[in-house]
């Protein structure tokens, strides 16, 4: 019996051996997870050389290559996954769309913005992140000389954060403040945002939205959050276990199974679950599988439509008091 001859793989003057490519691929995601990322770079640009790799994979390369300092390649990824509507690509949109702004490509941000807006698969409070992205693109894009460190610092005025000046502020200037906190170190203004956060006339998202501030902070001080007959206190950067937003995807499913049929009902359902667990953080739907949780949405839009009345319970009770508090933002 004659033995088989393997061929070799060759790229220009290199042998590859049998499971090289596969080591260089292991060795990337170790070092990547041990936060080496220099190392982690060097296998994974070895292993790109000769072979395209998976979504995952380029996901993890994507972040060792921000690390590095190598932006303008890390982009080239992010661009790849965009067009190829990679499933891992929802992961890495923040970091493509920071990655655009830090490079002040606002064109190219602003059209990748406009597809973005248009996608069925982001929520309602996504979209209005992207427009509020899109409108700071488009005004850096008017001035040439303008930088993002200059707009944030131009308009970061820490007074508006003292309770007295935030409360008199429009719901959505007071959104907007937030969101452009983020760019910002807030330790010197963590305990007015903790007062506002404690006070009873900020609205639930508001609260939401200044609490995941203070965590994306690393602000450890305790803040004691109260609404829709919730109360608790919590540390920002160790939020409860079980909150409604760690919940979304499991619910998710149930949705998605049950109005495959339907697709305006299964997406007007499921951007009311993401809006309204984004809104009850950092609590939860205490009591309710999450099975319950889908079919007491699904019912509540099944009456949306007039093709049901509902029976009040405690659940829609606390799901319309959430729908007011969003209709009051938007």
């Amino acid at each position: 019996m004659k033995k088989k001859n393997h061929p070799i793989m060759k790229d220009e003057n290199v042998i590859l051996f049998p499971g090289m490519i596969e080591n260089y691929v292991e060795k990337g995601l170790k070092f990547a997870e041990e936060n080496n990322f220099m190392e982690a770079v060097s296998c994974f640009d070895e292993a790109n050389k000769y072979k395209e790799l998976s979504d995952m994979v380029q996901s993890v390369y994507i972040l060792s290559l921000l690390e590095t300092g190598r932006a303008t390649d890390a982009k080239k990824i992010c661009e790849t996954l965009y067009e190829k509507k990679s499933p891992f690509f929802e992961q890495v949109i923040e970091l493509y769309l920071t990655i655009l702004l830090d490079l002040k490509e606002y064109n190219q941000l602003n059209e990748v913005l406009d597809g973005l807006m248009k996608d069925s698969t982001y929520t309602f409070q996504q979209k209005k992140n992207f427009k509020q992205l899109k409108e700071l693109s488009i005004k850096m894009l008017s001035d040439t000389s303008f930088s993002v460190d200059e707009e944030v610092h131009t308009q970061m005025d820490n007074d508006q954060f003292k309770l007295v000046n935030f409360k008199k502020l429009p719901y959505g200037q007071q959104e907007q403040l937030l969101q452009m906190a983020f760019q910002t170190d807030v330790m010197v203004i963590s305990k007015d945002i903790i007062t506002i956060i404690e006070s009873s006339d900020i609205i639930p998202t508001i609260k939401s939205l200044a609490l995941l501030l203070l965590g994306a902070a690393g602000v450890q001080n305790e803040v004691t959050v109260e609404k829709f007959g919730f109360k608790e206190t919590v540390i920002p950067t160790a939020p409860p276990e079980s909150t409604a937003v760690d919940r979304v995807e499991s619910i998710k499913q149930y949705i998605e199974n049950s109005l495959s049929k339907d697709p305006t009902k299964l997406e007007m359902t499921l951007e009311m679950v993401h809006r309204h667990a984004y809104t009850l953080f950092p609590f939860d739907w205490v009591g309710y599988t999450n099975e319950t949780v889908a079919n007491k949405y699904m019912e509540y839009v099944d009456a949306l439509f007039g093709n049901s009345e509902l029976e009040p319970d405690e659940f829609f009770q606390l799901l319309i008091e959430l729908e007011k508090s969003v209709e009051v933002l938007s």
